[in-house]
């Protein structure tokens, strides 16, 4: 993982390098995080379950949420917070994190205390569901419902008030009926599982924050890839927002019809996410692409690619890719490095076949 603050020119794009005379690096902090996580030659961070994760900045990630509420069009908070709440539950529970005995209720909330200062989540106090994070409302108020729930084994309704731009408080309302445990998320067709082809331990170094950590002076969280597959999934037969030449500049071959919209809107997202967060960067070769996809992918668990192409004379460019819950993230990144290098519209056509996904970017403007 590159870290501070010197830094080279990789074609167009400022890379930071390793200053170790001046480093704010909690190594402490960031040996627990790293000894938690591998990452694969195919750029996903998967933990000792074989969850998938991603390194996110925060606020790159409120912009990205309102992005996407806007694509779909209409009020989506509840889905995600429902996202949040039930895969963090799936994820206490399928990895046995809470403990039993003496002091149990001490001893869980001290495991959770933990758990969001290692993912840079903020600060959970339990008894007084009370959160601090700069993560947004949303997300940081689902995670604590679903530690909440998990420690009193009760329901709640429940809904949050955000007191601060950093100070969120849960009101709760016992709700007495009977709901089963958050179940493993309804996979959808790209969320392959991950193949074991690891590197080696994640390497990155994090600074402490009063609230959460930073990599590079840049406030950042890790989030599990699946609360982003449940919100997708959640998406499935509704209408976005998207104009008729948004929608007819992809054409998805190898996937099942209703499927298609999901993998749209979530790429979308994050494509309008790069092209909004005023990033300069510009690929002209095969070398510089792999350079500039390495470091917007691969080193926060964005994925990686298998192999590129650029046609001869041409701004076609041809990726393969290993299928996996990252496609989405990496499709996103892929379309706006492109147009920022070419300053066209792009057109994607993606092809499923097995455990990998080919896509091709060109100009949309020349197919009108």
């Amino acid at each position: 993982m590159n870290q501070n603050y010197q830094a080279i020119l990789y074609d167009g794009v400022v890379m930071p390098l390793v200053d170790s005379n001046d480093s704010l690096i909690d190594t402490t902090l960031s040996e627990t995080l790293n000894n938690l996580f591998t990452i694969s030659k195919s750029g996903q961070i998967i933990d000792s379950s074989g969850n998938c994760w991603i390194i996110w900045s925060t606020a790159e990630l409120e912009l990205w949420w309102n992005i996407f509420e806007s694509v779909v069009g209409i009020p989506f908070g509840r889905k995600l917070f429902n996202s949040c709440c039930d895969e963090e539950e799936y994820q206490i529970f399928n990895s046995e994190l809470l403990v039993s005995g003496f002091f149990k209720n001490r001893k869980n909330r001290n495991i959770f205390i933990n758990r969001w200062q290692n993912f840079g989540w903020g600060k959970l106090d339990i008894k007084n569901t009370k959160i601090e994070s700069l993560l947004p409302a949303t997300i940081a108020s689902g995670f604590a419902v679903a530690a909440i729930e998990s420690i009193s084994r009760k329901r709640f309704k429940s809904e949050w008030r955000q007191k601060t731009n950093t100070e969120i408080f849960i009101d709760l309302k016992l709700d007495e009926r009977v709901i089963p445990l958050a179940k493993k998320h309804v996979e959808l067709p790209w969320s392959t599982r991950y193949n074991g082809s690891v590197v080696e331990n994640l390497k990155v170094g994090i600074e402490r924050r009063p609230l959460g950590w930073s990599i590079d002076g840049e406030p950042s969280v890790m989030l599990p890839v699946s609360l982003f597959s449940r919100l997708y999934y959640s998406t499935i037969g509704m209408k976005s927002s998207l104009k008729n030449d948004e929608i007819n500049s992809w054409y998805i071959e190898g996937l099942e019809e209703r499927y298609r919209q999901p993998l749209i809107i979530a790429a979308h997202s994050i494509y309008k996410l790069f092209m909004q967060s005023g990033r300069h960067v510009f690929a002209d070769s095969e070398d510089s692409w792999v350079k500039l996809l390495e470091y917007y992918c691969n080193q926060w668990g964005w994925g990686g690619i298998d192999n590129l192409v650029i046609e001869p004379g041409t701004e076609i460019i041809s990726l393969t890719v290993q299928t996996s819950e990252l496609l989405p993230f990496l499709l996103g990144r892929a379309l706006g490095i492109w147009e920022c290098s070419y300053g066209k519209k792009p057109k994607i056509s993606i092809h499923f076949s097995e455990n990998q996904t080919s896509f091709k970017i060109e100009s949309f403007l020349e197919y009108i």
